[in-house]
């Protein structure tokens, strides 16, 4: 009874957050979009990790081990190793850019601690002005650089229920040349989670807030970060229903309020055959801002999928993942790699 009247109460809070953000003001376009433009950082949205990508990003309900500081930190009470893990992942993002992470935990007796980074790569971005005269002359490269590093915690409360917390040095630089000094702005963000087995099967009902932190400032100017709430469901239906050896399908439904878009479901699945091969699909229901080939923007459904190999010697764990996914007209597609190791 304890650990249901602690869920409870979080259940409250989180609640209670997610209508206080709802009652923000909205701004209403002639496209038909809402709340857009609120939010700076959004490079703190991209989703890192392949296997949580592969599903879409629905995996608020599953215990990624390290890299579940990037999602739902409760998840991180569980690595792939009995004494921690590590993960390493590389997006290749659009326009050429290139996201690297990197996190690790380790159990200690009292809880699961972790560490984690990533930082982007621009490449090279020449910077332009218009001169009185109409001109466009160029200033010369821009540096631009964005990157998270946080330290996090992860406890079992008990068999059922874990709650998790992350903090979070987040830095952005848009960047100097030799005619203007640019703007960089600093932020400690904090992101919290909670993952409550429900007896029902092997059901997992998880919540969790992302990017909550003060507001930031570019020169004069305010502007809060993509705060998310994100509360799913996830079940192996075949474990539940059909139970097979050697093979699981993992169904995790999740929903998102975010603070700058409207509301999406995302549906991830994910296929394991003998603990072995992975092989996962996702689609996200919401809507395509892009419209690149219509006047405003329509109603879409966004695919992902992916696949993974693991494989146990001598004591640790192996694991080898990649994901695709589609970001839509204008944005296309994009790929990531990863790998994880567990001792």
């Amino acid at each position: 009874m304890r650990h249901t009247r602690i869920l409870t109460t979080l259940a409250g809070i989180f609640l209670v957050s997610s209508l206080a953000t709802a009652q923000e003001p909205v701004v209403e376009t002639s496209f038909g979009m809402t709340k857009h433009g609120q939010a700076g950082m959004k490079f703190l949205e991209i989703g890192l990790s392949p296997r949580a990508q592969g599903m879409g990003g629905a995996v608020t309900g599953l215990e990624l081990g390290a890299a579940s500081m990037f999602y739902n930190p409760a998840g991180m009470a569980t690595p792939a190793g009995p004494h921690g893990d590590v993960f390493a992942a590389q997006t290749q993002w659009i326009a050429d850019i290139t996201v690297n992470a990197v996190a690790a935990t380790y159990v200690t007796p009292y809880a699961t601690v972790g560490i984690s980074g990533m930082a982007f790569d621009y490449g090279d971005i020449m910077g332009r002005r218009m001169t009185a005269a109409g001109s466009v002359e160029e200033t010369g490269n821009i540096d631009l650089a964005s990157s998270a590093f946080g330290i996090g915690v992860a406890r079992k409360v008990t068999d059922k229920f874990q709650i998790g917390v992350t903090g979070r040095l987040v830095t952005e630089d848009l960047g100097s040349n030799i005619v203007d000094e640019g703007a960089k702005e600093t932020l400690l963000v904090f992101d919290a989670g909670t993952l409550y087995r429900t007896g029902y099967g092997n059901s997992v009902l998880s919540m969790s807030i992302r990017n909550y932190s003060q507001e930031a400032k570019h020169q004069d100017d305010g502007y809060d970060l993509p705060l998310i709430f994100q509360i799913g469901v996830a079940m192996d239906v075949l474990d539940t229903f059909a139970p097979s050896d050697g093979q699981a399908l993992t169904v995790s439904v999740d929903a998102i309020h975010p603070r700058d878009r409207a509301e999406e479901a995302l549906v991830g699945l994910e296929y394991s055959f003998m603990d072995m091969l992975y092989l996962r699909a996702a689609t996200r229901l919401g809507r395509d801002y892009t419209g690149a080939e219509a006047d405003t923007p329509v109603a879409a459904t966004l695919a992902a999928a992916g696949a993974g190999v693991n494989y146990s010697l001598s004591g640790y764990s192996l694991g080898v993942d990649f994901s695709w996914s589609n970001q839509g007209d204008l944005l296309g597609s994009v790929n990531r790699f990863g790998v994880r190791v567990g001792f």
